[in-house]
């Protein structure tokens, strides 16, 4: 499976659960079906690929909830420095994946806590999770710090001069204590956000207390975040700015002295998308400013002929049929192979490469016609049957298509970006 067989982590996000399967959320996007597997604490376990019909979605959902009992049939895969869990059917076929995890070590731990051998989430997940939750709550904190940062900068900036501007530095420190009123009236939210989120991040408190603490106000974050720490941090956040007057200015650097740090925060994990400029086979290269014409209908001038009644892999075989036969088939087929990545064309094919799909209406794309295998420049307008296809999955993710009326090769450009992110 292809990591582009999947949406990134946050699109799978905060969905309906699916009727009689709590632990599972649905939705549906461009005309695909997903669904994403909840852990214990409700977040997304693992993700699905698409699928073209609801009944095909639920028929995954019974499949991971088949095997993702047996240890036996969940992996760890790395990829771009990021690890993932990927949980297979009986057949080896993939039917979910994790987002990504920062180790290989978070993910052992969190696949021993998927299969319940352990009580908690880990505590390397955990706290990245927590640190990621505390940084997206406490951005108006983190704002006051950057002021305070930058009145310590001009009092630096003053302290330069031999003889000093005293009153200019009095009027500094002014500002400075300004700036620490402001810090101890945002009291209010610290309790609030950054207290409870940092308790979350030293596992003193679980992220269903933290969300009651939120939740509930003032007066439950008293009850539950003094009671979880000792009752000593609201005194901490109080005396925290006085530490910019008891260490001497010059003393240490301002970085040092300041020690603000801000939660780390994983990196994005790039997908690699098709360099589609540097696709050169005719099937592969969209006219550039021409008009295409409108297709309406499939099956006039066939390809490979109707396709209706195969399978993805029944399909593959019939390629394969015609490629074994024909000196002029195995040209072809393997010039458009090769221009997906696959160095030694057909040969490197298989059928776990073909998967049933139901394209776009209304995309610009070259489309095969008869068995001299000619390629025209068209706009699919088609509908019902004539908009499903069979889609191969390419080395270089510059995937293409076969239609199944009429067997015809398709091909738009559907994965020309880079940069998209996974969560």
């Amino acid at each position: 499976m292809k990591q582009d067989d999947y949406l990134a982590l946050s699109e799978y996000q905060g969905h309906g659960s699916s009727e009689g399967h709590k632990d599972f959320s649905i939705f549906e996007k461009d005309g695909e079906f997903y669904f994403a597997m909840l852990d214990k604490n409700g977040d997304v376990a693992l993700r699905s690929e698409g699928y073209t019909s609801a009944k095909g979605r639920d028929n995954g959902i019974q499949s991971v909830i088949k095997n993702r009992t047996q240890e036996e049939r969940w992996s760890i895969t790395e990829a771009m420095k990021h690890f993932f869990l990927s949980l297979k059917a009986g057949n080896n076929q993939e039917i979910g994946k994790s987002g990504a995890l920062n180790s290989k070590a978070e993910a052992e731990a969190y696949l021993a806590f998927l299969l319940g051998k352990g009580g908690a989430v880990s505590g390397e997940r955990k706290a990245a999770t927590a640190g990621v939750a505390a940084a997206a709550v406490t951005g108006k904190v983190l704002s006051v710090k950057r002021n305070l940062v930058r009145e310590n900068r001009r009092v630096i900036n003053e302290t330069r001069n031999p003889k000093g501007e005293t009153r200019n530095l009095i009027g500094e420190n002014r500002r400075q204590i300004g700036e620490t009123r402001n810090l101890i009236n945002t009291n209010q939210r610290i309790t609030k956000y950054a207290g409870a989120a940092g308790a979350a991040a030293l596992g003193a408190m679980t992220f269903a207390e933290l969300t009651a603490a939120q939740s509930s106000g003032p007066a439950k974050i008293k009850e539950a975040v003094p009671a979880r720490l000792g009752g000593w941090w609201p005194l901490f956040l109080l005396l925290l700015p006085l530490l910019f007057f008891l260490i001497p200015i010059g003393a240490v650097p301002i970085p040092a002295a300041i020690g603000w740090k801000a939660a780390a925060i994983p990196p994005p994990v790039i997908i690699k998308k098709c360099d589609c400029d540097a696709l050169t086979h005719p099937v592969f290269k969209i006219p550039d400013g021409e008009p295409p014409k409108n297709t309406t209908r499939l099956g006039l001038d066939p390809e490979y002929g109707n396709s209706h009644g195969l399978t993805p892999a029944q399909f593959y075989n019939k390629l394969k049929t015609n490629y074994d036969g024909s000196a002029k088939e195995r040209q072809f087929l393997d010039g458009i192979f090769k221009q997906m990545g696959y160095e030694n064309g057909f040969k490197d094919a298989s059928a776990s490469l073909f998967r049933e799909v139901t394209i776009p209406r209304g995309i610009n794309a070259n489309l095969g016609g008869n068995k001299k295998h000619k390629t025209y420049y068209r706009k699919m307008m088609t509908n019902g049957k004539d908009r499903e296809a069979f889609k191969i999955t390419a080395a270089n993710y510059c995937d293409m298509y076969f239609m199944k009326t009429c067997g015809n090769h398709m091909y738009y450009n559907e994965n020309c970006k880079d940069g998209e992110e996974v969560e």
